[in-house]
């Protein structure tokens, strides 16, 4: 069996972290068959030639498209052109860590009965430096209970592409948290979803992140979350509690980062194993 690497990337990405990234994939311990790379609209000249730089050393395969598109539709022209029935998902602005691969590829080849496999990530800030852990639960049970709380990280998937498809992949309809809405459809469909107890990947987080993560998103991935919790009959609180985040965008800025420490430390995804 081989494998797939999943990336899009748009105007406004970062060209050196995106050197980062494509580095970490360069030097993983087991080397990817394939990378598709999806071009969402006109990229930087910085881009182009960071992109450049690694034709020699990593397998590119291109998508390239005139005009934005979104991440949820990017992702999914992506998939149609991967060659293989496993896929890695990753983002530019994140790094592996150097047995990504190794470790979720062997795991899926040893369980083929699991569906999508994520992991744990060390949080880095835009320096590179490691300010947090993400622990989230393994096993499939847990996960599942916790499902309200998107309890998976996004750029430390991996999927069956074949079982992805059948459920209609990313809805391209959803402009943010389109993986949330992926999960949720993936629980209900009976996928089984797991997450890897070992650290993928460096996951960025900036200050930024609040910037893109204001009340409309949070209230829409609160929404999301009432729905998916009601879909797969999780206990009534839950449908409460996705709401939380959005109290937090209503607080003046001064007390969002320590609103979100607090609640970073009574997250229900860490207190189980």
């Amino acid at each position: 069996m081989s494998f797939s690497v999943l990336i899009s990337c748009f105007v406004k990405d970062n060209p050196s972290q995106l050197d980062k990234c494509l580095k970490s994939i360069s030097d993983q311990s087991l080397k990817a068959d394939e990378i598709v790379f999806v071009k969402d609209g006109p990229l930087t000249d910085s881009l182009e030639n960071v992109l450049n730089s690694y034709k020699k050393d990593l397998p590119f395969k291109f998508i390239s498209f005139d005009v934005n598109h979104g991440l949820g539709y990017s992702l999914n022209q992506g998939l149609l052109k991967c060659s293989f029935d496993i896929v890695m998902r990753m983002d530019t602005d994140d790094i592996c860590l150097k047995d990504r691969f190794k470790q979720q590829y062997q795991y899926m080849c040893e369980h083929t009965d699991v569906d999508i496999l994520g992991g744990w990530a060390y949080d880095i800030d835009q320096k590179d430096n490691i300010i947090a852990e993400r622990k989230y639960p393994s096993l499939y049970e847990d996960i599942y209970k916790l499902m309200w709380t998107n309890p998976l990280i996004h750029p430390t998937i991996s999927f069956r592409r074949s079982r992805i498809i059948d459920i209609g992949s990313y809805n391209p309809k959803i402009v943010r948290r389109q993986d949330y809405d992926l999960w949720i459809r993936a629980a209900y469909a009976g996928f089984k979803i797991e997450n890897l107890p070992e650290f993928l990947i460096k996951y960025r987080f900036t200050d930024n992140y609040y910037n893109k993560n204001g009340f409309k998103v949070a209230f829409n991935q609160a929404m999301m979350g009432y729905r998916g919790a009601k879909l797969l009959k999780l206990p009534f609180y839950t449908r409460l509690a996705v709401f939380a985040p959005v109290i937090r965008t209503l607080l003046p800025k001064k007390f969002v980062g320590r609103v979100h420490k607090l609640m970073n430390r009574y997250d229900p995804r860490k207190n189980i194993k």
